[in-house]
């Protein structure tokens, strides 16, 4: 009798622990369910003027958190004020909301909505004296941009008044030969009958002054070597290359006799070389932007107004078009 108890205990027992073994293998072989956090999709918004002010609050006199530079990113966090300000950004008034943003560094801030795009804009790395007033240009704002090119025009006549003189009649340069060169308005021996020259600009990294040449039926643009007083007439506006070593020059057409295009000329072993020039028909230019040294992109404005880029490339041999 004894024999059988002892029996059916044991048989109790191993049963019991077979039960807890297999209730333990069970908990540790069931699936683990993980629940992922839904994250809301970043909407990235950029600032297309440089300096723009973050603000603290969404108010002009609002204390300042950070100052963003042109083509800074930013993370739009879906927060914008429910009432519009009246702000005037490069000559063009704006009347947009405030926009809650982040920054890359962290810090978070309102923005006004009139100085972001929903779009990464290319960033120039070259600079030339007129850059912010063919930025108006670009803008549609053709007033405020003559008024910016004559605000230029005093600020570099100042800054070079040792090299380049006024005169009733004309200019006179100082060279850097120790010569001077002077430039009559109405020569027929120089210039021409009915032609006037309006001092510009003065790039001594590649040692020119320029000059805008206006006569009768047509305007063009003159490059003068500050050293030999070498004259080199034109297109438009020439602007230089990150390391100075490529120029292009920007035509609008104003009369039947000029054409909207643009020329790009780089410095060789015989000097500066006129490479490649590229009538645009119809579409005007607006700006030029220097994105690497031997590529330029191209803002034009097609008849419908509607604005478009070309990408300009030198490979060593030519330039051509990219885009």
């Amino acid at each position: 009798m004894k024999y059988i108890l002892f029996s059916i205990c044991l048989t109790l027992i191993f049963s019991c622990q077979y039960e807890r073994k297999t209730s333990i293998e069970d908990k540790q072989t069931a699936p683990t369910e993980i629940i992922e956090d839904e994250k809301t999709a970043q909407i990235m918004v950029y600032a297309w003027v440089d300096k723009l002010r973050l603000r603290a609050k969404p108010d002009t006199k609002s204390d300042v958190v950070k100052e963003l530079s042109e083509g800074e990113a930013l993370v739009f966090t879906g927060e914008k004020t429910d009432f519009s300000q009246k702000v005037n950004l490069r000559g063009v008034m704006y009347d947009e909301p405030w926009m809650r943003v982040i920054t890359g560094d962290d810090k978070e801030g309102w923005v006004y909505a009139g100085g972001i795009k929903l779009y990464q804009q290319t960033t120039d790395k070259s600079s030339a004296p007129y850059d912010q007033c063919f930025q108006l240009l670009e803008l549609g704002n053709e007033k405020q941009f003559d008024n910016c090119v004559q605000k230029v025009k005093e600020a570099q006549l100042k800054r070079y008044n040792s090299l380049v003189q006024p005169d009733p009649k004309g200019y006179d340069l100082n060279l850097l030969n120790g010569e001077k060169l002077t430039l009559i308005d109405n020569d027929p021996a120089g210039l021409g009958r009915g032609t006037t020259l309006d001092f510009r600009a003065y790039y001594p990294k590649i040692g020119y002054f320029i000059f805008k040449m206006h006569a009768d039926t047509v305007d063009q643009y003159l490059m003068i070597n500050d050293k030999d007083g070498s004259q080199l007439p034109i297109w438009g506006f020439p602007k230089p290359s990150i390391h100075d070593n490529h120029i292009i020059t920007l035509s609008r057409k104003n009369t039947d006799l000029q054409i909207n295009g643009i020329q790009l000329f780089s410095f060789t072993a015989d000097g500066l070389v006129m490479e490649h020039e590229h009538d645009l028909l119809e579409a005007q230019p607006l700006i030029a932007k220097w994105i690497e040294n031997d590529k330029v992109e191209l803002t034009i404005m097609q008849p419908s107004e509607k604005t478009e880029q070309m990408i300009f490339a030198y490979n060593g041999v030519a330039w051509k078009v990219t885009k």
